[in-house]
């Protein structure tokens, strides 16, 4: 059946439709499109963040180049690079020395006499006083770092000092490594890590994050962990126990971020470097569990430490900043250092060197940074000052002519 309408009807139609379309339209008109609001936690107080990862998760896309800021690879003529929290999860590191073992470029020992560790980067040492936490040196405990008071390791290969500023003891040739703290991420985060190493030694820790405020700008993230019991090796035990909190704030132009932790580690009978003197030939290396270490030797250690840092944009162009950390160590040793006299037998010595120290540490720095454009040519110019003060308190024993002499006569 077909329907006609007349030229009265239509008209009514069409203005009804008419009338529809506008009412649809102010609708539109009156709902307003919110801007979306993305919050990135940022390690160093900076505006651009944590560089992101690579496919994999393993490694970042960029990282911090000293006063220059983050930069990625692509923008940077350094050779940095950054491993992640990831990649810290996957290889299990316990320490800094755990994940810079990964590195071909880098080769990890002790320090001499003791259980501090030391990082080779192209050949050239640098100890655990050199590292730098968050762009400042020596904060961090001086002879072992667990690996839950930081996010990521970054390592750059090469002279730093022009970039980082001089290390305290003088080291950073082969490269500077920077460790970042964590922050807390968008989403909320409960991590419990319950296990036991080489079945002696237990472990728990705790990782708790979360962000608060209608935009999410203040950031609390809480870590603690706690190990002991003994090793792959033979009669050596340690413990240690930490707590750190990481917080920091975003607002439109300044950004803030804190950090406060403690670290206690104490080592009964562990193996020590072994010193080769007057020998021919390099003698066949022991078991890999056999333990030649003093049954009377022990490190115990004790570290407060923290850290400030804050960032505001002056210009759009322009942007000033500010650090300050602060580290208080107490540490007692007593170290039995083992010297092979003959390759043959493996028959040697030792002697004994007890010590107590006590170290403050106070650093920080400030500078200013901006973008300029000349024609097409756009550059980069920073200003920056920093300064480092260590009052370290030492106590010496040397006890090794009675201890030769007691060890030869029997």
């Amino acid at each position: 059946m077909r329907t006609n309408l007349s030229p009265l009807a239509m008209s009514i139609s069409l203005a009804l439709l008419a009338i529809h379309s506008v009412s649809a339209a102010e609708m539109v008109n009156d709902s307003a499109e919110l801007e979306s609001i993305t919050v990135t936690a940022s390690a160093d107080a900076s505006a651009e963040g944590l560089s992101p990862a690579h496919s994999g998760g393993q490694v970042a896309v960029g990282g911090r180049a000293g006063i220059l800021g983050t930069l990625d690879h692509l923008d940077s003529p350094f050779n940095i690079t950054a491993y992640t929290n990831e990649f810290i999860q996957d290889r299990q590191a316990r320490s800094v020395g755990d994940v810079l073992q990964n590195d071909p470029s880098v080769r990890v020992a002790r320090g001499f006499g003791n259980f501090q560790e030391s990082y080779f980067i192209r050949g050239f040492v640098l100890s655990s006083d050199d590292i730098a936490y968050n762009g400042l040196y020596s904060l961090l405990p001086r002879q072992y770092i667990a690996t839950e008071l930081f996010e990521r390791v970054e390592l750059l290969r090469g002279a730093s000092s022009f970039l980082s500023g001089a290390s305290p003891s003088g080291g950073g040739i082969g490269g500077n490594v920077n460790l970042l703290p964590k922050r807390a991420p968008n989403e909320p985060l409960n991590r419990i890590t319950v296990g036991t190493e080489h079945g002696q030694q237990g472990l728990v820790s705790a990782d708790i994050a979360r962000r608060f405020g209608e935009e999410k700008q203040f950031g609390l993230r809480v870590n603690t962990a706690y190990r002991d019991g003994g090793t792959a090796i033979d009669d050596e035990e340690t413990q240690l126990g930490l707590f750190s909190v990481g917080l920091d704030w975003r607002g439109d132009r300044a950004r803030l971020s804190a950090d406060i932790g403690y670290q206690d580690n104490q080592l009964d009978e562990t193996r020590t470097n072994v010193t080769l003197l007057g020998l021919d030939r390099i003698p066949s290396a022991p078991n890999s569990d056999s333990n030649w270490a003093q049954p009377w030797s022990y490190s115990d250690e004790q570290d407060w430490f923290g850290t400030m840092r804050g960032e505001y944009d002056v210009t759009e162009t322009t942007t000033a900043w500010a650090a300050y950390g602060l580290r208080r160590t107490e540490e007692e040793n007593s170290l039995a250092n083992i010297r092979v006299t003959d390759a043959n037998s493996g028959q040697g010595n030792f002697f004994r060197f007890d010590n107590a120290r006590k170290d403050e540490v106070d650093t920080g720095e400030l500078g200013l940074r901006g973008l300029f454009n000349t024609g097409n040519v756009g550059h980069e110019w920073v200003m920056s000052a920093s300064f480092f003060e260590l009052d370290s308190k030492k106590r010496l024993w040397d006890r090794k002519y009675f201890i030769n002499q007691l060890i030869q006569s029997c």
